[in-house]
């Protein structure tokens, strides 16, 4: 098929809803061919999941037609899809060269590879500083709080229908030692009377500032030169406190050391009449957060405080820092981005700053929101920390020279491959394929030996029920691990998770064909077809591949859960004797752990509880296979006694006392997080699904209970 014989204009075969001169017509050139009929069944075979046959047909399209670079690139995206990631550079690189580096998506889809190759050395970056921010807040913590007064700074511009509803939350406040500073920014109307007369009758001191319009920015900063305290909370006219605010943020934040920070963000109604202390008022939601990264990291890309007002700094910290400058749209976001080359903000995970109508994008910002500006934004300051040359302080930002690593990775990661200029991604490229090529990784904690064979040892476990504890206490113990697996993220598993990268994205791979991801998994199984001898065969090559000749190897994805049966298969297939190992916990813990990192509310993770462990007891009932059950408080409580039984069930050489005093410092009772008794979660369930829950829950407690005995 030529391209004078296609339809420029339809939709394209890929599926992607584009117009076929949009995407997979938008590179071809007089020098590259346009794609012929076999890219068309490669293309369907691809989305199909059959790589396999894919990759054949894409290089059956490239004989008949030397030229055609769609082929080409799509037959790198099926390396990177079979984790052959040297071999999807080249034939990316290759595709870029032809067209010019001029397609993003080409651009994003190679920036896919290079994190992938980047990943080893980024991890090792990343755990490096999740275990010093660890440190650094673990002394912070430790250090004791220096109460002071803290000043309240108060900007307004004709908003007196709002700023009594600001005042009284101040007035609210269980701090005592606090001050009131109000910056009249030149309004036209009543505000400044307003204000007068809701400042009378306060019991702490307050003061209002009157002077010409000359921006918010800078009545801020007007408003810190007239500040006592020592601490700076800011609040915009439109928004309120909840009435420990200063409180929990002194408390946080208030050290010998200058620090700063800001708390989660609640929203709550436009009407002026509501807010904290009123009657009937509902409990605002609350904004996304930041999780798995520091703070500073996620301000690249977003503005994390939500509000300028947001903000509790020490206030000579403030002054040395410049104050706001006249952002036209996030003076916060701003400032915060400076700050954190500086000092790491403190990031207190509670709603005490509440946001009402939207009364400041209307009166401050004239038009409707550009999101596309915002990206720019976010592009700049990804390019300043990859590029930048000014003096960083905090070795924990991105704009750190140590961190680049990290930033790109996660730029590629994310696929906005296409944000990185192409002189630097081309650079990168060229210089991973001057590299020569990786030898397959030594698995981390080789096994001990004296067993014939080989045995996989898996955990079989949900989400937040013990699994990654378990995990690294059996690698520590002689179980093997290969050399790529997922970092630490801060707020979600800062001592690690301790899963393969590979398995994590095969696993991730068939699910999408599936039409199902780790949240969703409502699906049926299949035993036999294109798809299943696809996982069959890559399964096989990973194992190879990441675990070597390691005759004890361990695999924790709580995706397994659900695929559990072709797992089965493909150790079998590779001459591994597969054994399991099920961590049970209480499903009310395992909901509120879930709940605490914004993935879902609690009746939804019983409901995913239910759904993984609803198919591993399946499994566990069918398989000829090993399997222990354990509770994750006994391993917590004595893991000695939990990994003998795991070793004795399963008939596994584990090494309990060789590294003993590390699996001693990583086992920590505080890891017991979202704490519920058996009591708490009959209390909880009702209903139909309640009951289900209830007598899974009681079933594998019994299973814990006879494999203990």
């Amino acid at each position: 098929m030529h391209t004078d014989n296609l339809n420029r204009n339809a939709p394209c075969s890929c599926g992607s809803g584009k117009r076929y001169k949009h995407c997979h017509g938008s590179i071809a050139s007089p020098a590259t061919a346009a794609p012929g009929a076999l890219h068309f069944e490669a293309l369907a075979a691809h989305r199909a999941g059959s790589l396999r046959r894919a990759e054949a047909l894409y290089r059956r399209a490239l004989d008949e037609r030397p030229d055609d670079v769609e082929s080409l690139h799509m037959l790198g995206v099926v390396q990177f899809e079979r984790m052959r990631y040297r071999d999807a550079l080249d034939l990316l690189w290759d595709a870029a060269e032809r067209t010019g580096w001029t397609d993003p998506t080409l651009r994003q889809n190679l920036g896919l590879v290079l994190a992938k190759l980047l990943s080893p050395q980024a991890n090792a970056r990343q755990e490096a500083l999740v275990a010093a921010y660890m440190d650094r807040e673990r002394a912070r913590r430790a250090s004791p709080v220096i109460p002071a007064r803290a000043s309240v700074v108060l900007p307004v511009f004709n908003q007196s229908r709002v700023a009594t509803r600001a005042i009284a939350s101040v007035a609210a406040q269980t701090y005592p030692d606090i001050e009131l500073v109000v910056v009249d920014d030149g309004s036209t109307d009543d505000t400044a009377a307003v204000v007068a007369a809701a400042l009378s009758g306060l019991a702490f001191p307050a003061k209002l500032v009157r002077r010409g319009h000359r921006g918010a920015a800078q009545a801020a900063n007007d408003g810190a030169e007239q500040a006592q305290g020592r601490y700076l909370a800011y609040l915009d006219a439109d928004d309120w406190f909840a009435a420990d605010r200063i409180e929990r943020m002194v408390a946080e934040i208030a050290r010998t050391t200058p620090l700063w920070g800001f708390s989660r963000v609640g929203y709550g109604g436009a009407d002026a009449g509501t807010g904290p202390g009123s009657s009937g008022q509902p409990i605002p939601r609350a904004q996304p957060f930041p999780s798995g990264e520091p703070a500073s990291f996620a301000l690249l890309d977003r503005d994390v405080p939500g509000a300028s007002g947001n903000l509790f700094i020490d206030r000579e910290l403030f002054r040395t820092l410049g104050g706001f400058r006249d952002h036209p749209r996030h003076r916060g976001w701003d400032f915060c981005v400076r700050a954190a080359r500086e000092v790491e903000p403190v990031v207190v995970d509670r709603p005490l700053y509440f946001r009402g109508g939207q009364d400041r994008e209307r009166m401050r910002i004239p038009g409707p929101p550009d999101s596309r500006a915002d990206d720019r934004m976010a592009a700049e300051r990804v390019l300043d920390a990859l590029t930048g040359e000014s003096r960083v302080a905090n070795e924990s930002c991105p704009q750190f020279v140590g961190n680049r690593d990290l930033v790109l990775r996660a730029e590629l990661r994310a696929g906005r491959g296409d944000r990185i200029p192409v002189p630097m991604l081309r650079s990168l490229a060229a210089a991973w394929r001057a590299r020569a090529a990786t030898p397959a990784p030594h698995a981390r904690g080789e096994s001990t030996q004296g067993q014939a064979g080989k045995t996989a040892l898996v955990v079989l476990g949900v989400y937040r029920s013990g699994t990654s504890a378990i995990a690294r206490a059996l690698n520590l113990c002689g179980a093997a691990l290969p050399e790529r697996v997922m970092a630490a993220r801060l707020g979600i598993n800062p001592k690690g998770f301790w899963e393969t990268e590979a398995v994590n994205d095969l696993d991730a791979r068939l699910l999408h064909h599936l039409g199902a991801d780790w949240n969703r998994v409502e699906f049926a199984l299949p035993q036999e077809g294109p798809l299943v001898d696809e996982f069959l065969v890559n399964s096989r090559e990973l194992l190879a591949t990441e675990y070597g000749d390691a005759p004890l190897i361990l695999i924790k994805d709580p995706r397994i859960c659900v695929l559990a049966p072709l797992w089965d298969r493909a150790m079998k297939a590779s001459g591994y004797r597969p054994a399991y190992v099920v961590p049970v916990r209480n499903p009310l813990e395992v909901a509120r752990s879930l709940e605490s990192q914004g993935d879902m509310p609690v009746a939804d993770g019983l409901a995913l509880w239910l759904a993984y462990m609803q198919r591993v007891e399946t499994f566990v009932g069918t398989t000829d296979a090993r399997v222990v059950h354990v509770r994750y408080a006994e391993l917590l409580a004595d893991w000695r006694a939990v990994v003998s039984r795991i070793a004795q069930h399963l008939d596994v050489p584990l090494a309990i006392d060789r590294r003993a005093d590390e699996v001693d410092r990583f086992l920590e009772a505080g890891m017991h997080n979202h704490q519920a008794s058996d009591a708490d979660l009959e209390a909880y369930l009702a209903g139909e699904r309640g009951e289900a829950i209830r007598a899974l829950y009681r079933r594998l407690l019994e299973r814990c209970e006879r494999d203990a005995g």
